[in-house]
């Protein structure tokens, strides 16, 4: 697919060609403007996507919505609150929405896709996700919109990604075919990257000293939630136990421990109210040999047992293990 999809944003666009042959003003935006969502989105739009205009620079601004950007093709440079980063083909940029960013002038064989997302666009994309309300969702939901103690940047290289690059072209190409009654399948595609990326932390960059160390801390109790400790993620990861211990309180003000709890506790509420397991099973699954301190800490947590969340639920779903 990629080919096709740099067939349709290769072709110089009438703006590019005037830009090209000086026939056009140096700047598209005044230096520090705070670009907004209704400029770029149509009334009722929450997300669309526009090639990056070639042969000229964008000076520095921000927005108020949120960016993404996909090299399809060549390399780009970025300069994101003072930092360089080079883009290559397969990088996908994902813009803290506080951040001010510049992009240098590029050749014509640079192709890069901004996806224009107004935040209310993700409301739904969470829910369809799965990610929930789990340390994981909030560590990207926070850098997503802006949180000030998260990083100005995430930076994925998916070029060896297969998965992650066909949901991004499949969505470049549903988004730039305009494909009417699409919202619901963009955002399905959507939360499918989201869940996929958040298993790759080994593709991460970010900005912030130690934030790549917390994205793979994520990552392993997404993984290991059950039965997952300290110890084994410290050597797992190759960090000293202690030091791993320390970083992650400061930069989550959570232990450890915490985190592994908080996981398990939320994958109990997802197995309460979607599958027809017993709570003694439940417990088990998520990592509590004890189904009575599990049945306290449940109840503690959420204000209701689990039998109470599961009545009002009323579920129907066959067992899964989500």
């Amino acid at each position: 697919m990629e080919d096709g999809l740099l067939a349709l944003f290769y072709p110089l666009t009438e703006e590019e060609k005037a830009i090209e042959s000086g026939k056009a003003p140096y700047g598209w935006i005044a230096d520090g403007l705070t670009l907004k969502k209704d400029s770029f989105l149509s009334e009722g739009k929450l997300i669309s996507v526009r090639a990056n205009t070639r042969f000229i620079a964008a000076p520095a601004h921000s927005h108020d919505f949120i960016e993404m950007a996909y090299v399809l093709n060549g390399s780009l440079t970025h300069v994101v609150e003072g930092k360089t980063i080079t883009l290559a083909a397969g990088d996908l940029l994902i813009m803290n929405r506080a951040a001010t960013h510049s992009v240098l002038p590029c050749g014509r064989d640079d192709i890069m896709i901004n996806f224009i997302i107004h935040p209310a666009f993700f409301d739904r994309v969470y829910d369809m996700s799965g990610m929930d309300d789990s340390p994981m969702r909030r560590f990207f939901l926070d850098c997503i919109l802006g949180t000030d103690d998260r990083p100005d940047y995430l930076l994925f290289n998916v070029g060896n990604i297969r998965p992650v690059k066909n949901l991004l072209e499949n969505l470049i190409l549903s988004l730039k075919n305009g494909t009417p009654y699409k919202q619901s399948t963009n955002q399905m595609t959507m939360a499918l990257l989201l869940r996929l990326l958040q298993f790759h932390a080994e593709s991460v960059r970010s900005d912030l000293e130690n934030t790549d160390i917390i994205w793979r801390v994520q990552q392993y109790i997404e993984s290991n939630y059950r039965n997952g400790n300290l110890k084994d993620a410290a050597s797992l990861l190759h960090y000293d136990y202690r030091w791993l211990s320390r970083m992650v309180i400061r930069k989550t003000g959570k232990t450890f421990t915490d985190l592994i709890q908080e996981r398990r506790i939320q994958q109990a509420m997802y197995l309460v109210r979607n599958t027809n397991y017993p709570v003694t099973e439940i417990s088990r699954q998520v990592g509590y040999a004890n189904s009575t301190y599990f049945y306290k800490l449940f109840t503690e947590v959420y204000g209701k047992t689990p039998k109470e969340v599961r009545r009002e639920a009323k579920t129907t779903v066959p067992p899964d293990s989500g």
